[in-house]
């Protein structure tokens, strides 16, 4: 049994590899021998393994990133025009796109900023934000940082969760498992990255890396991957808060502080940084960190 979880792993590694892969080129063109290459499987069998694996084919991921990326776009800046958004995003024409967000999000993408600029109004000619309090929690400390590129060691899990907090105890516990034994803890940076949004991304489709600072060399196996988060200009959140008050917290960034700040949030995953994690279940501090460029 131990044999066969560790070749399952090996697997779970390759097909991380993929979605990386995929992820960082989602703007270009993409080809089926190039994304197996880049998890080493073979192009025959490589995309009945990533369906088998992840419940959609190479393709469906691959669209559904593109169209998810592009609609978390257009809620977050007002001023892209919808073909610059799609474009950006690699679709081929604007009516490839529209077919793809009709049938992701069952509206059409002028419909989708309509409703995501509900809480913004026209006030004698000229778009105000609507003042509001978003969320009931403020930071105790917002600002703009510029942050360091960090390379991470990570295990990956996909699914609920917010509803399901004990998915992140099992991912850093799989990770603490694997860094515990080779000397790695003492000093290292614990962060949890996001790929989705949550109210973009079905609940169960979203994915989060659990993820330790590597300081120097280290060599991964099995669902233990390694890889770089970028660094740039960050929105940087300091709370203390406990598990259930992290969705507010997210919502005073996004809803509160952002609309404020003269930036909007850059297209590359955000996460969440715990200075000191303990293991406790009481409240801890937590960074919440946004990708961000001045507003256009």
């Amino acid at each position: 049994m131990r044999h066969e979880a560790l070749q399952k792993n090996i697997y779970t590694q390759r097909i991380n590899w993929a979605m990386d892969y995929i992820e960082q080129n989602i703007c270009e063109e993409l080809s089926l021998t190039q994304i197996a290459d880049a998890a080493c499987f073979s192009p025959y069998h490589f995309h009945r393994i990533f369906r088998a694996m992840t419940g959609e084919t190479v393709n469906q991921f691959t669209s559904r990133l593109r169209v998810e990326k592009a609609a978390r776009r257009l809620k977050q800046n007002p001023a892209i025009s919808i073909t610059d958004a799609a474009l950006d995003m690699g679709f081929a024409s604007p009516s490839t796109f529209a077919r793809s967000f009709q049938a992701r999000f069952g509206m059409s993408a002028s419909q989708w900023r309509r409703d995501a600029s509900a809480s913004v109004e026209a006030i004698d000619g000229e778009t105000v934000v609507l003042e509001r309090p978003v969320s009931g929690l403020v930071a105790d400390k917002a600002e703009v940082c510029k942050l360091e590129p960090r390379t991470v060691a990570y295990v990956r899990r996909t699914g609920n969760f917010q509803e399901r907090p004990e998915i992140f105890g099992e991912a850093f516990g799989a990770l603490m498992a694997w860094a515990g034994p080779c000397g790695l803890m003492h000093g290292a940076e614990m962060m949890c990255l996001f790929h989705d949004d949550p109210q973009v991304t079905d609940v169960e489709l979203m994915r989060f890396s659990s993820c330790l600072t590597l300081r120097g060399p280290a060599d991964v196996e099995g669902e233990v991957g390694k890889m770089v988060v970028g660094g740039g200009r960050y929105a940087c959140g300091h709370f203390v808060i406990t598990h259930d008050q992290s969705q507010a917290a997210w919502e005073y960034m996004y809803g509160d502080w952002l609309p404020m700040s003269g930036y909007e949030p850059e297209n590359m995953p955000c996460f969440q940084l715990y200075p000191s994690m303990t293991g406790e279940t009481g409240p801890h501090e937590v960074v919440i960190c946004i990708p961000v460029r001045p507003l256009s």
